[in-house]
């Protein structure tokens, strides 16, 4: 392949130069399509990477293929265009790219047998059964633990449901869409992923392993609960109340039921908490447990040790509730509590409720105790525990897991806030601090709008509520309790959690400090609460882990200086490395394209003009007036590229004021603020073009920062457009932003649509009339020259709207016209 390259660039150099420029320049104008694809990737990248915008791993896996095949096609023009010189930026790409498929790479989905698990031998496979599972197997193998018998549907029978029905390229394409903090699009794609599964069927493997275990441990007439046991459950992060349940199931309906649980995988606030907490769907595979109903009477949650500060006796705390145990997890309950000492055989320190009948006989009580120390044991640290006690007094441990603590600074003691508060006295369902604007949330609408840093008021703690917890600074809810499963994420999130009768305490929109340690909220920002604030960082490490394990091999950029030695193919570490190599060196091929003969359509020559700028104009064909062949330079007068026309006669406006000559600039702080890495005499200093009849690619450069125009204009108003990229500045980033909003401010003016990543802008218009096209060129490039120094100038907000305000007033004076 290399030699046949090589045979038809030789060929076309020499014999026929003209078919040799329209082949470059062809390659050119592919590889800058791919160069703006590549950048919008890479800035996307640096949006989750960098900025921490939260979205699924496959997500990330899709951007990086995406961009992947950008960088190849960028490689593959830039060899089009001179294959003897870059000959091996074929080999080199591919030492980058298998580098970010090993960073990428993740084990590929097991749908192998067992497919079922009794619950004995769950304890032994976490890998197959879950933490539920795997937990529960190993209180069920305790003699003096009493559980139910059950079984486990593996986490590889879900793989193999996933293959069997075809699901799993449908599921990744959805995945790769999804952005948490867009919750109508989390809404929508998780949906649409729930209706795939329940829509599937169950493979005969799964189905009849399930009615075979069912047959042989469970009584005819029963029923069942079928409950989640995805992979990272209950383990270091609990994933309380994000999965679903389903309980009093019919053995004739268990198999919708199972699929339910699955669906229940894509639930909006179990992929929320997933991904904020940087899992990959392939780590949280869904294996499902199956138990008999236990009919409670009374049930409830245990903590062998009490993770509330206020208690210093480290006691174990019991919490009940009348029938099943589910009004108490879900928050739409306040329980009954009751209070025991942390020892071997637990004594009881007092029940704190009016609710007394909502609890067990003293005696059960006392059994409860000793159950929990026994599992703290045999887990090596404090669990939380659902127990259920059915008409027969029989005691059932129906869940075990770590409990979710506040962080050790939680607990320490402060001195006394001298402020009076508004209440105080509340239950501490999450320790923590946090200050806000009051924000009352009842319907599910009012949590869709929950405004950032808010403290929400709310009846209940609904498990829902976890999928906006990123929003909020604190939670103040009527009934609830720690043991709710709301409580438990806010507490991994360190967010603070009060609840208690608050009714008329409040008016929307105060500002409140909420004490999650003392149980109070204050009016106003108490600063001797605030400064003991010890909430969590909100990006999980594994987030952390996955980009810095990803990002040296995609968005780093070490190629900065295009003069530097290492500027080369081999230098380049990463794929960003390689799009800016690509991206200089393509240029540099545009300005070599024709011999010292002139054959071809035309050589770059100098355009001289009264402006300060090095550039050069490239002619592709009648984008030049033709008397320019013999001439080594042209001059604005020469130019008939339309596009070309209207930019310089906008850049060029007698309304701007430029000094003459380049020693104008104040390099002395350009250097300062870049620290000397370009020279004056840097070809980077230089700008380009490349113009035919109706096209325009300019690259123009002011110093440290550089803007791409490119354009068609002509009488076909479907394909006009002007795409135009802003980017960098001699200044410190704060200045930069500025002028980045002045552009986006004056562009949003005249009908562009702008995204802005960092401090890269782009803009677009299109499918826009020929008048108009040349009407915008001419602003743009009246923009172009305004904008070049102005970072330097800009100091805050005000200043910009007064300089969009005086831009616009002039711009409506501009001397342009289509000719």
């Amino acid at each position: 392949m290399q030699v046949k390259q090589l045979f038809k660039y030789w060929t076309y150099l020499f014999f026929a130069p003209g078919a040799h420029l329209r082949h470059k320049y062809s390659a050119f104008k592919s590889l800058l399509v791919h160069d703006a694809t590549a950048l919008e990737l890479i800035a996307d990248l640096e949006d989750v990477f960098y900025s921490k915008k939260k979205v699924d791993n496959q997500r990330v896996i899709w951007l990086i293929h995406r961009l992947s095949l950008a960088v190849e096609a960028m490689t593959g023009q830039l060899v089009e265009m001179n294959p003897l010189r870059y000959m091996n930026l074929a080999e080199n790409f591919r030492r980058i790219d298998d580098c970010v498929k090993l960073a990428v790479d993740h084990d590929l989905p097991d749908s192998t047998p067992p497919y079922i698990l009794s619950l004995g031998s769950a304890a032994d496979f976490p890998g197959l059964a879950g933490g539920k599972g795997a937990n529960l197997g190993r209180a069920f193998n305790e003699s003096s633990v009493n559980v139910p018998p059950g079984f486990v549907v593996t986490a590889n029978a879900f793989n193999l449901f996933i293959d069997f029905n075809g699901l799993r390229e449908a599921i990744e394409s959805r995945l790769s869409l999804m952005e948490v903090d867009n919750h109508s699009l989390l809404a929508k794609l998780t949906l649409e992923i729930q209706e795939l599964i329940l829509a599937a069927d169950v493979p005969d493997e799964i189905a009849d392993g399930i009615s075979l275990a069912m047959s042989e441990m469970f009584s005819e007439e029963g029923l069942i609960a079928v409950r989640s046991s995805a992979l990272a459950e209950d383990g270091d992060i609990s994933f309380a109340g994000q999965y679903a349940s389903e309980l009093s199931v019919q053995k004739k309906d268990v198999l919708e039921a199972y699929k339910r649980v699955l669906a229940g995988k894509f639930c909006p606030r179990a992929v929320f908490y997933r991904i904020s907490n940087g899992l990959s769907d392939s780590e949280t595979a869904m294996a499902v447990l199956i138990l008999p109903m236990v009919e409670a009477e009374k049930a409830g949650v245990i903590y062998s040790k009490n993770p509330d500060s206020q208690f210093r006796s480290e006691n174990i705390c019991i919490y009940g509730v009348h029938g099943l145990g589910d009004s108490l997890v879900d928050g739409s309950i306040s329980p009954a509590k009751a209070f025991l000492s942390r020892d071997p055989e637990p004594k009881l320190i007092r029940i704190n409720s009016t609710k007394r009948d909502a609890l067990p006989s003293e005696a059960t009580i006392l059994e409860l105790g000793r159950i929990a120390m026994r599992l703290e044991s045999l887990f090596g640290f404090p669990q939380d525990i659902e127990w259920a006690k059915d008409s027969s007094g029989n005691v059932y441990i129906l869940q075990t897991r770590p409990i979710q603590q506040n962080t050790d600074k939680a607990a320490e003691v402060h001195s006394p806030i001298e402020n009076t508060p508004i209440v105080k006295g509340l239950e501490r369902a999450s320790l923590g601090v946090g200050c806000g604007e009051i924000y009352f949330a009842v319907t599910g609408k009012d949590f869709a709008n929950i405004p950032e840093g808010s403290i929400v008021v709310t009846p209940t703690l609904k498990p829902v509520l976890s999928l906006f917890i990123s929003k909020m600074n604190g939670v103040i809810a009527g009934t609830g309790s720690r043991a709710s499963h709301f409580a438990s994420v806010a507490r991994e999130c360190g967010l603070p959690v009060l609840v208690g009768d608050t009714l008329g305490s409040f008016s929307a929109g105060q500002f409140v400090t909420v004490d999650g340690v003392d149980g109070a909220v204050f009016d106003g920002c108490v600063e001797e609460v605030v400064t003991r604030n010890f909430k969590k960082e909100k990006v999980a490490q594994r987030v952390f882990d996955f980009s810095s394990k990803v990002a040296p091999f995609t968005v780093k950029l070490d190629l900065t200086d295009p003069e530097s030695a290492d500027f080369t193919a081999e230098g380049c570490c990463s794929l960003h490395d390689l799009v800016r190599f690509c991206h200089e060196k393509s240029v540099e091929e545009m300005f070599s394209l024709v011999d010292k003969m002139g054959r071809g359509m035309g050589a770059a020559k100098e355009l001289k003009s009264e402006l300060p700028l090095v550039m050069y104009i490239l002619d592709l064909g009648k984008g030049l007036v033709l008397n320019t062949t013999k001439r080594g330079h042209i001059t604005p007068q020469d130019i008939k590229s339309q596009p070309m026309l209207e930019l310089w006669r906008g850049l060029a406006s007698p309304m701007v004021k430029w000094s003459k000559g380049l020693t104008h600039i104040d390099w002395e702080e350009f250097d300062r603020v870049s620290a000397g890495i370009f020279s004056v005499n840097s070809k980077l200093l230089a700008s380009y073009g490349i113009v035919s009849e109706d096209y325009l690619h300019l690259m123009i450069r002011f110093g440290y920062h550089f803007s791409v125009v490119d354009s068609i204009c002509g009488p076909n108003a479907g394909a006009n457009y002007i795409n135009f990229r802003f980017r960098g500045g001699g200044s410190e980033l704060e200045n930069r932003l500025l002028r980045l909003e002045f552009i986006r401010r004056v562009l949003d003016h005249y009908g562009f649509e702008i995204e802005i990543h960092g401090d890269m802008l782009d803009a677009i218009c299109s499918r826009i009339s020929e008048k108009d096209t040349c009407v915008l060129l001419n602003i743009l490039g009246y923009l172009l020259a305004v904008t070049r120094l102005m970072d330097m100038r800009l100091q805050n907000e005000k200043q910009v709207k007064a300089e969009v305000r005086l831009f616009i007033e002039s711009a409506e004076r501009l001397d342009g016209n289509c000719s």
